[in-house]
């Protein structure tokens, strides 16, 4: 999600140009252009800070090179010159200072860039500041509406019925179904066909909406099958099956054995088992349907520009993975057969993904300044304490839940997620949410 690719991004920004170390108090910063979605840092850097540098980079060739008659380290600064040139060494020198320079800028002017800066100079001569211009792009400042001015209507949560527990009793039936042999020797839709292609033999469904399967729908036990079609992955088909065997699936009844089988004393306490989970998930899925929903709303009434730098990086990145796992060994297609399935172009599919990459950015960023307005976060020693609940009621030990959490470097997920749900419950609470009989 985005909140692990926006802190790889301004990891990656701030990575590039290292730590700020040795900094002079009379470096300047300033914000010489802002919009919503870029700034440009104007960086001075005082000629002692620049000799400085060019001194380091002239005592780090001194370490480096090997020249006849002189210990590593006092090699002269003439020689150095006259075999690369002091250009080299002044440009080296700029590079190190923009590594040095440019996070410590970031940090005093309270920037945090979701793009790779880029950098250019602006001024540079000898005994003269050293002037360079940083530009990357940002993300606004989110302003939210009042919360009890949200209004939206929901449908209301869908009471279990007795024919929900039925059904759900049928997919346990199915559960503990065994198989028998069938009598007759004509396949039948569900059956289960043992058939033979060559010297390989195994068993398979019987299934009319299966493109291969349906095909021995109405075969005899000995009989061959011959089979033209085209897999779901549009690949042709053609091969013979053999008919050698014919099995059908038995299910046990629906009585207080099967109940046992399932682990509980009698039918009445799977119905009422089944009765409680079904209200518990439909429950879960109200709540997440509303929370979605507010979320929709607040989005519809907040405007967010984004940069389009940041979200280029973020659709390339997502390409990037999806083309990676196309070309796995494993994988049943190609990156263009992905497309043509869908229809597609890589033009078109691009523009696609970015809407929906945008959409989460800014689902994420509204979430993240109603934590802020609400005043909403859980340090460490909550955050332990709510995992240990968790994981109790789970029935795990707390101990490796929350170590699990860390060493999956899930731990911040962990938190936001936390932190989501108190919002989303005081969103809920401010805001008038209607609930809807379907027709």
């Amino acid at each position: 999600m985005f909140p692990s690719e926006k802190r790889r991004i301004i990891r990656a920004s701030t990575e590039r140009f290292g730590d700020h170390v040795g900094m002079s108090d009379k470096t300047q910063y300033e914000i010489t252009q802002r919009t919503d979605t870029e700034a440009t840092v104007q960086v001075t850097i005082t000629p002692e800070d620049v000799k400085r540098g060019v001194d380091s980079v002239y005592r780090r060739y001194a370490q480096e090179v090997r020249i006849p008659g002189f210990r590593k380290g006092h090699v002269p600064r003439h020689l150095l010159e006259s075999r690369f040139g002091q250009e080299i060494f002044i440009a080296e020198a700029k590079e190190d200072l923009q590594r040095q320079y440019v996070p410590a800028a970031l940090a005093e002017l309270d920037l945090r860039p979701v793009s790779t800066p880029s950098v250019e100079e602006v001024s540079h001569a000898e005994s003269e500041p050293f002037v360079f211009n940083v530009t990357f792009a940002i993300l606004p400042d989110v302003v939210l509406p009042k919360l009890d001015e949200l209004e939206i209507a929901v449908p209301a949560a869908q009471v279990v019925s007795e024919e929900d527990v039925e059904q759900a009793l049928t997919d346990v039936q199915t559960h503990f179904s065994t198989l028998g042999e069938k009598e007759g020797h004509t396949v039948a839709d569900g059956d289960i066909v043992r058939v033979k292609e060559g010297e390989q033999e195994w068993d398979t469904r019987a299934d009319e909406e299966n493109p291969v399967t349906q095909h021995l729908i109405g075969a005899e036990v000995g009989a061959e099958v011959k089979i033209d079609t085209e897999l779901p992955d549009g690949k042709p088909l053609q091969t013979t099956l053999s008919v050698v065997g014919l099995q059908e699936i038995v299910l046990p009844a629906i009585d207080d054995e099967l109940a046992k089988d399932a682990g509980f004393d009698d039918l009445a306490a799977l119905k009422t088992d089944i009765e409680t989970k079904l209200t518990e998930q439909r429950r879960m899925h109200h709540t997440e349907l509303t929370h979605q929903l507010l979320l929709s709303a607040l989005v519809d009434k907040v405007e967010i520009p984004l940069p389009d730098a940041f979200l280029d990086e973020l659709v390339e990145e997502e390409i990037g993975r999806m083309k990676e796992s196309f070309e796995a060994p494993d994988a049943s297609s190609t990156f263009d057969e992905y497309l043509e399935r869908r229809e597609q172009n890589e033009e078109t599919f691009t523009e696609e993904l970015r809407e929906s990459i945008a959409g989460r950015v800014r689902r994420e960023l509204i979430l993240r300044q109603l934590g802020t307005d609400l005043e909403i976060a859980i340090d460490d020693d909550a955050l332990g304490e709510i995992a240990k609940t968790e994981a109790e009621e789970r029935g795990v030990d707390p101990i490796r839940f929350v170590a699990q959490l860390k060493a999956n470097d899930r731990w911040d997920g962990y938190r936001a997620s936390k932190v989501n749900e108190r919002v989303f419950e005081a969103v809920r609470a401010a805001a008038t949410v209607k609930e809807e009989q379907e027709s």
